[in-house]
C-alpha cells in the first residue's frame, strides 16, 4: 500500500452525490505512484454501492483514463484504472449520532497501521482489498481502494441467505485472518501489541453507550412487535415472554460479549461480518472482506456469530453449524502451521490444544446471545427493499427515545424480515438458551 499523510492542497470538492474532481484524482495518483509525469485525461464517477447496501459512508467507483510517460521514453503510454473512493457521509448530525467519524478513523488506522503489517507477516495471504490511499484531503477523510469488480469479485444479494458453501468459504478466510493474530502474538509480541492498540472500539464504549443502548432497545421492541405480528395461534407466547426478559439489558449483554473476552483467545476481528461486507469470486470459493470500520480486538467467535445470525437462514444454522465450526477450526490450525516459523514450532501443541473444536464450540456457546442481539439489530437492514430505505440523515437521538424511529422502520419491514426474525428467536427458545437470561 502506498499512502501519503496530507493531500489537503486538493481543490475543494462537491457534495456526496456529485463528481470527484479530476485534478484531485490526478494529484492523488501522482503522489501515491510517485510519478510526476502521470496525467489524467478523464474520470467518470459512478455509484459504488446500491441503495441499502451501505449506511456509514459514501462509496464511489472512479474510472480513470490517462497517460504515463517513463523518464527515459519520449512516448506516453495510456492507462485505465478503476478505483473505489470511500468518503464520509455529509450529514454532521448523522455522523455524530452513529459515531461515523470515529468509525472512519478506525478504518483509516486499519488500512495504514494494521493491514500492511498483517499482510507482510502473512506474505500477502489475507483477504483484504489493496489500499491505494487512506488519510484525508481537502474534502475530509478519504480511503481509496482497488476495485474488486475488476478482479471478478462481486457482492451477493443481501436479501438472500448465504449458502453453506459460501459460509464455508468465509469461515476459512476468517480462520486464516484470526490465525495471523495468534501467530504474531507468539512470534512478534511487541510489534503485535503496538499494532493492535491502533484499533478503537466504536460501539461498546462509554462514548457510544447512550445511543447504542437506545438503538438496541429499539431493535428489541421491533423484534417483539414482529413476534406479535407472527403469533397467529399463540405458538410464540413462550418465546415472546422470554424475549421480554431482555428488556433494558440487550446493550449490556452485547457489550459483555465483546469487551469481556480474554487472552489468549483474543484476536483482531473484522467486527462486522455481514453479507454486504463480503465479496465472492464467480465460483464462490474465494472471498474478500471489506469495510473495516468496526475492526476490534476480541474473541474470534464473534465474527462467526455475526456472520451466521445476520447472513444465513435457520436451515443452514440447524444443519451445518457444527460442520462450519469444524471447517473454521481445521483452517485455523492449518494456518497456524504456516504462520508460526520453524524456530517457534514448540508453541504449536499448546495452540492446537487451546483451539480445539470442543474449546471453540464452548467459546461460541458462551457468547451465543451476541448472535441473537446482532440479528435483532441488523436483520431490518439486511432485508429492506432497495426502494424502501429509511432516511438516516433526519434521525435524532430523540427519535429513538420517543420511538419515532421504530415507527418509521416498522412501515418498511418486509415479510422476509418477520420470517427470519421468528425463526431466529424460535431457534434460541427451543434450544433453551433464553431460559438462562
Amino acid at each position: 500500500m502506498k499512502k501519503v499523510t496530507d493531500i489537503s492542497g486538493f481543490p475543494e470538492g462537491p457534495e456526496e452525490d456529485s463528481q470527484e474532481q479530476q485534478a484531485s484524482v490526478e494529484k492523488l495518483l501522482k503522489l501515491t505512484e510517485n510519478d510526476t509525469n502521470l496525467t489524467v485525461d478523464s474520470i467518470e464517477c459512478l455509484p459504488g454501492s446500491q441503495q441499502g447496501d451501505n449506511y456509514m459512508s459514501i462509496i464511489k467507483r472512479i474510472l480513470v483514463r490517462g497517460k504515463r510517460r517513463s523518464r527515459t521514453a519520449k512516448k506516453s503510454k495510456e492507462f485505465f484504472i478503476s478505483l473505489i473512493y470511500k468518503r464520509q457521509i455529509a450529514s454532521l448530525q448523522r455522523r455524530k449520532l452513529f459515531r461515523a467519524d470515529e468509525a472512519f478513523a478506525n478504518e483509516i488506522n486499519a488500512y495504514t497501521a494494521l493491514v500492511p503489517v498483517l499482510q507482510k507477516f502473512s506474505r500477502d495471504r489475507l483477504p483484504f482489498p489493496a489500499c491505494v490511499y487512506a488519510g484525508a484531503d481537502a474534502e475530509g477523510d478519504l480511503i481509496v481502494l482497488e476495485d474488486l469488480w475488476r478482479t471478478g469479485f462481486r457482492m451477493v444479494d443481501r436479501r438472500k441467505c448465504l449458502s453453506y458453501r459460501q459460509c464455508r468459504t468465509v469461515m476459512r478466510e476468517l480462520a486464516n485472518f484470526h490465525a495471523v493474530s495468534l501467530a504474531m502474538k507468539q512470534v512478534q509480541p511487541v510489534l503485535f501489541h503496538t499494532m493492535k492498540e491502533k484499533v478503537t472500539e466504536i460501539v461498546y464504549t462509554d462514548e457510544g453507550a447512550e445511543f447504542y443502548t437506545h438503538s438496541l432497545q429499539t431493535s428489541l421492541r421491533g423484534t417483539l412487535d414482529s413476534l406479535h405480528y407472527s403469533n397467529k395461534n399463540g405458538a410464540l407466547d413462550g418465546a415472546i415472554k422470554a424475549i421480554e426478559r431482555l428488556n433494558g439489558r440487550l446493550y449490556q449483554i452485547m457489550s459483555t460479549a465483546v469487551r469481556n473476552s480474554h487472552e489468549p483467545w483474543k484476536v483482531l476481528c473484522h467486527g462486522d461480518t455481514w453479507v454486504n461486507n463480503l465479496m465472492f469470486n464467480e465460483s464462490h470459493d474465494k472471498v474478500k472482506l471489506i469495510d473495516l470500520q468496526t475492526m476490534r480486538y476480541t474473541s474470534p467467535v464473534l465474527d462467526i456469530l455475526h456472520l451466521l445470525y445476520t447472513s444465513t437462514g435457520a436451515e443452514v444454522r440447524a444443519n451445518h453449524t457444527d460442520e462450519l465450526i469444524h471447517s473454521y477450526q481445521e483452517s485455523l490450525i492449518d494456518a497456524l502451521r504456516v504462520y508460526v516459523p520453524t524456530q517457534n514450532r514448540f508453541v504449536l501443541p499448546d495452540l492446537e490444544a487451546l483451539f480445539s473444536y470442543a474449546n471453540i464450540r464452548a467459546e461460541y456457546n458462551s457468547r451465543i446471545l451476541y448472535g441473537l442481539g446482532i440479528a435483532m439489530w441488523l436483520l431490518p437492514a439486511v432485508t429492506f427493499h432497495p426502494d424502501h430505505i429509511p432516511d438516516l440523515d433526519s434521525v435524532t437521538m430523540n427519535d429513538f427515545k420517543t420511538k419515532n424511529h421504530e415507527k418509521t422502520i416498522a412501515q418498511m419491514l418486509s415479510p422476509d424480515y418477520h420470517h427470519r426474525m421468528r425463526d431466529t428467536v424460535l431457534e434460541f427458545y427451543h434450544k433453551g438458551i433464553l431460559e438462562t437470561i
